[in-house]
């Protein structure tokens, strides 16, 4: 346990002995935690649903500016589905309107007359 002593002591250097500013110091970390991780959430959801840089720009921007808020903001004004899920749609969507409409190669052929 001698090698973790020094990196105690150095942790305990930046907390307070105070358990008010101890607490006061915790909860700011977990403030910056949650900022930062409702950034790069924003960050990597609107990368995966548009290709606007501006837009991206923006949402970032405002989840940056505006942690909680701007955040809330993001999810009313994000794209409703990711741009694989627009593929996916696109192409379910072609692959159904083939096997939907019937084949014109039937309809152009007249029948033959059956041999008795």
């Amino acid at each position: 346990m001698d090698f973790l002593s020094p990196i105690l002591e150095s942790a305990s250097a930046f907390l307070a002995s105070d358990p008010t500013v101890l607490a006061v110091q915790i909860l700011m970390a977990s403030a910056a935690f949650i900022v930062v991780f409702l950034v790069l959430f924003t960050t990597r959801d609107i990368l995966l649903r548009t290709h606007s840089f501006l837009l991206q720009a923006f949402c970032i921007l405002l989840t940056a500016a505006l942690p909680i808020v701007g955040f809330f903001i993001y999810l009313l004004i994000r794209p409703s589905r990711t741009l694989a899920e627009r593929a996916m749609h696109r192409d379910i969507s072609a692959l159904l309107s083939k096997l939907s409409s019937p084949k014109k190669t039937e309809q152009q052929k007249p029948e033959k007359p059956s041999k008795k």
